[in-house]
């Protein structure tokens, strides 16, 4: 075979995915032919592609010296340089490419990003504007990309189907395809392309990013973590992946590690202030008071209308703001170019700095203001949340849960805390995760995600009912081994109890009896008017919507009430509820009743909770570090004369569709 047939030979190879076969097939020819610039230059390229840069670049070099005037060996020599952190070289090398082959985009778009490290931005900007010039496929993605960004999904699809047909390895276009694809929540079609690309090209770090960002859409963040990592080390400039890489162990619970991530990005880019709150929230979280209060200071230093950072310095300090940070807050406040969201964390902030002075009324002005601004921006419908009330109740009847899945006396235990948030379930949490035999994982995502996905495998009340009712035994077994398989990243294999305290998974207790029977669950509850107070006092980071408005808080605690009530009836004894003015005025009788529930003998360590140096990712951190305290009981009256028509909702037992609810309890 002549050296042109070889060539079409190795090439079609590395368009298969084969990059070890090209490679093979490469040196073999050029043991009989060492003078073929083609191969030479070509293999060069393979050894980059395959991460033996060394040999890349003897290779590459080799290219130049054979034909100086062959472009292909500078180009691929400067985006060697560029992996290799050495982008004033990589300039010269993609310039010396564009002169000798002026219609090489390529090279046009690999000296903009060598330019662009350089700091040189505009004339980075030139580089990509030629880029653009002699690359109609560039013009095409740069087209179906604006596209995606819009919506219009579908001529966005079209388009990487055009650019594909021509060029079937174009990675750019797979990996836009797939966030297509992502949109249109076709997950299993999109890992799939990812997966490809990386077949491809193992060290295009943009492959392996969007990988990560998609896996963790479906809350595989462990997964996630890995091609985070990935993409690091074959990009180890941009400060974007450590920051998201942090950002997703964080979600894991691993405050630790996530805190050298956010570390990492600082030391790429120390003005990134979402890193500095990365660092600060990971910092209170380990119980490291005042490394937080300092870095939070830091994060203002470097933006003042960081309104994140000024609540949570309202939450994290002790007693009111000093007379200077509350004239900036106020003037912060007034300015006409602070963005909604600062504005809301700093009424919040300001309402905390007046009710740590007494001035009740003022703070009141603060939180009205506040959560007025934050429900203007999210969505919430209270006929549809009791809607999907009674669907609950309707499905799951005493029928349906007469037969969950085959107990497993060797598996590990769940701990379940539900109720509504700011209603003691972290301090509960706190309690268990200081016996010796249980684990504290926090607040996690997995049985609601496992609940919409089965809900929308059945689309339909009916559906979605018959869909349960007709899983075996060992089927709903299968379920219960996936939460724990998920979960398994989040503790230690030795604990064999460990806790889930996401708040919301009381809509869920049915499928949780279900599929894992040796589950306990345990209802944190507190007086109706101080948990509802206490969510409208509360500025979530996410989700919550109900909470921003007191009729629908209000509602939204009937809804609560009414589906744990139901709960009661079809599942009696199953759920152990625990009152937190209980917890306060008798610690010890409650601490012996919840281990005793659990089936875990009385450690004293459980009294002492407050001193574990565990790490505690939710609003009450700070709280469960200090002995039971009741300051909170009852610190509604302060507001009294705000609250009628939320006493008024919570009496009357009647929810925003009309359906009567049992009164709630003071």
């Amino acid at each position: 075979m002549d050296g042109q047939g070889v060539l079409r030979e190795i090439v079609a190879l590395l368009a298969a995915g084969d990059v070890a076969g090209a490679a093979s097939r490469c040196q073999a020819r050029l043991g009989s032919d060492p003078g073929d610039v083609n191969l030479v230059a070509l293999l060069g390229a393979i050894r980059l592609q395959q991460g033996e840069v060394a040999d890349a670049e003897r290779l590459l070099r080799r290219a130049i010296t054979l034909a100086p005037d062959f472009a292909k060996p500078h180009e691929d020599l400067g985006a060697l340089c560029l992996q290799q952190d050495r982008p004033a070289e990589a300039v010269e090398c993609y310039r010396h490419a564009a002169r000798l082959d002026p219609a090489a985009a390529g090279a046009y778009l690999g000296l903009a990003t060598a330019l662009s490290r350089c700091g040189r931005h505009a004339q980075a900007a030139q580089a990509r504007q030629r880029f653009l010039e002699h690359s109609p496929t560039a013009r095409m993605l740069t087209e179906a990309a604006g596209l995606c960004d819009g919506g219009e999904l579908e001529r966005a699809a079209e388009l990487c189907g055009e650019i594909l047909i021509r060029e079937p390895a174009n990675t750019r276009a797979m990996c836009l395809l797939a966030r297509v694809s992502s949109a249109r929540g076709r997950h299993a079609a999109a890992e799939a392309l990812l997966r490809r690309v990386l077949g491809i090209a193992p060290q295009y770090w943009l492959g392996h990013r969007d990988l990560a960002r998609l896996l963790a859409e479906q809350s595989r963040f462990h997964e996630a973590v890995d091609c985070y990592r990935e993409a690091m080390a074959h990009n180890a400039r941009d400060a974007g992946l450590p920051l998201e890489l942090a950002d997703t162990l964080a979600l894991l619970g691993r405050a630790r590690e996530a805190l050298a991530a956010y570390q990492a990005c600082l030391a790429l880019d120390p003005e990134r202030v979402p890193a500095l709150l990365g660092c600060a929230h990971m910092l209170r979280i380990l119980g490291r008071r005042a490394d937080a209060l300092a870095a939070y200071r830091g994060a203002i230093e470097r933006q003042p209308a960081a309104g994140d950072a000024w609540w949570s310095l309202a939450t994290l300090q002790d007693g009111s703001f000093a007379d200077q940070d509350r004239r900036t807050m106020r003037a912060l406040l007034d300015a006409d170019d602070i963005d909604s969201g600062a504005r809301t964390s700093l009424c919040f902030a300001l309402a905390r700095d007046a009710e740590a002075r007494g001035r009740y009324a003022e703070a009141w002005t603060f939180y009205r203001r506040g959560n007025a601004a934050r429900r203007a921006e999210v969505s919430y419908d209270p006929v549809e949340n009791e809607q999907q009330t009674d669907a609950r109740i309707r499905l799951f009847d005493r029928d349906l849960l007469q037969h969950p899945a085959g107990a497993r006396t060797d598996a590990p235990v769940p701990v379940f805390i539900v109720g509504l948030p700011r209603s003691g379930s972290t301090l509960i949490e706190q309690i268990l995760a200081s016996h010796g035999d249980v684990s504290g994982c926090g607040e996690l995502p997995y049985v609601t995600m496992m609940a919409a996905r089965l809900a929308a495998e059945h689309a339909g009340e009916s559906e979605y009912r018959a869909a349960l009712a007709a899983l075996t035994p060992d089927e709903l077994r299968a379920l219960g081994d996936e939460y724990l398989q998920l979960t398994s990243h989040h503790r230690p294999a030795a604990a064999r109890w460990f806790t889930d305290k996401m708040p919301a998974n009381f809509a869920h207790i049915g499928l949780i009896h279900l599929m894992l029977p040796q589950a306990i669950i345990i209802d944190a509850r507190r007086n109706a008017l101080d948990t509802c107070l206490a969510n409208y006092r509360q500025l979530f980071a996410q989700g919550k919507n109900h909470s921003y408005d007191l009729q629908e808080l209000g509602e939204y605690y009937l809804q609560y009430e009414r589906l744990m009530k139901h709960w009661d009836e079809v599942l009696p004894g199953r759920v152990l509820r625990v009152r937190y003015e209980d917890v306060v005025n008798d610690v010890e009788a409650e601490v012996r009743r919840l281990l005793a529930h659990c089936g875990l003998p009385f450690e004293a360590a459980c009294l002492d909770f407050h001193r574990s140096e565990r790490a505690v990712n939710t609003a009450s951190s700070e709280q469960v570090r200090r002995p039971i305290y009741s300051s909170a009981v009852g610190y509604w009256h302060h507001y009294a004369a705000e609250l009628d028509d939320l006493r008024e909702i919570l009496e009357s037992g009647t929810g925003a569709a009309g359906n009567a609810v049992p009164p709630v309890a003071g």
